[in-house]
């Protein structure tokens, strides 16, 4: 039996035809010989086992094959519609990555077949917007409303997600008047009529805020122009001229910058914003208010006592009675740059801060006597040695 089979059998032979196609036969007939077999590449890459369409389909024989067969014969108007029941099919599926992906970019997709069905048109915007609200992307979300509201003005849904967006991103005045549109197509919606009832609460608390914000800036700008032209009238008594901040102390304060101000108890005594650099260390502290009555021992004495040093001087060695401090103030009579004034910690500021341009902050420099630091820093400012 075996050798009769055999005997039947058709001699295995290979023919080219014009094309280069190789051919060949056997007792089921001619065939084409594929030297090619499936590599993993081609698997994974086959529309059947695809989880999602990628965003270029230029290297895909498969998928540029599938949207061949789509697109043949087929109007920009049934394109654009086809996209977007493919969209739908995503966003309904799934509120997953790959589904609000799929669905995103077959709404773009419909977009791009230029149909010229304004409606059609309108609706892939507001669906693409939907897509956006659910990614958190509100501000394209908006974008893609407007678009659909410019092309189709009776688009409800591309009022109502406008407005929705709107709100999502504290932009209550222009969720309203998406709701607004809305409501002048479909009047007695009762879900815009809340979502109206709601945003006009909340614009009005809004309002309300910045009315209150508004008068109580303008009240503490009159107090502080009061109260900044109080001081420059005492300072002008004892030839003290004020200059901007020397270094930027932002991130000790919010608000308004820091400025000199009359102490309470006294219409001749000023409180001084103070900040205080420990260039050996590069540490730095601020003192609010600063009574220049005080000396600067008081200050010292608090910040580092004996029995306790602070957490960024390993060596200990900052110790209020030890220290020694300079007032960085402005060259004298419009020179360029600035000066070192040492100060004597045990006699009140105010007495060193006649006849002086000084900035806004106070700025001293702090260091320990006789350190090297010390000596490094008169060298540096052309100081006498300590």
């Amino acid at each position: 039996m075996a050798d009769s089979d055999s005997e039947s059998e058709i001699p295995r032979t290979v023919t080219v035809d014009d094309e280069g196609v190789k051919w060949s036969e056997d007792k089921f007939g001619k065939y084409k010989i594929n030297e090619r077999v499936w590599t993993m590449n081609e698997i994974r890459d086959h529309p059947m086992f695809m989880e999602d369409v990628p965003s270029d389909i230029s290297e895909n024989p498969h998928l540029l094959a599938l949207q061949n067969l789509i697109y043949d014969g087929q109007t920009p108007e049934q394109l654009a519609e086809h996209f977007r029941q493919l969209g739908n099919e995503a966003f309904r599926s799934s509120t997953n990555k790959v589904s609000s992906q799929n669905a995103l970019m077959a709404y773009t997709k419909g977009l791009e077949m230029e149909c010229k069905d304004k409606c059609l048109n309108s609706q892939l915007h507001s669906n693409r917007a939907a897509v956006s609200m659910r990614m958190k992307a509100n501000d394209k979300a908006i974008d893609d409303c407007r678009k659909a509201i410019e092309l189709d003005p009776k688009n409800t849904k591309a009022f109502y997600r406008g407005a929705t967006a709107s709100e999502s991103l504290g932009l209550t005045e222009q969720a309203l008047k998406f709701c607004q549109g809305a409501l002048e197509s479909t009047p007695e919606d009762q879900q815009l009529k809340r979502l109206q009832s709601k945003l006009k609460k909340q614009l009005a608390a809004e309002q309300e805020q910045h009315r209150l914000r508004r008068k109580a800036e303008a009240e503490a700008n009159a107090d502080h122009s009061i109260a900044t032209s109080s001081v420059k009238t005492v300072l002008e008594k004892r030839a003290v001229q004020v200059g901007p901040i020397l270094f930027d102390v932002a991130m000790y304060f919010q608000g308004r910058q820091p400025q000199p101000q009359l102490a309470e108890d006294a219409a001749d005594a000023v409180q001084w914003p103070l900040l205080m650099l420990y260039d050996e260390t590069c540490q730095s502290d601020y003192v609010e208010i600063f009574d220049e009555r005080c000396t600067l021992n008081d200050q010292f004495e608090n910040m580092f006592p004996k029995d306790r040093r602070v957490d960024w001087d390993e060596e200990g060695k900052y110790v209020w009675d030890r220290l020694v401090a300079y007032l960085e103030h402005y060259a004298p009579h419009g020179g360029q740059g600035t000066r070192m004034l040492r100060l004597k910690n045990d006699e009140p500021l105010m007495a060193a801060l006649e006849n002086v341009h000084v900035p806004k902050v106070l700025t001293l420099h702090v260091l320990v006597q006789g350190s090297g630091a010390h000596e490094s820093f008169c060298r540096e400012q052309h100081l006498p040695a300590p």
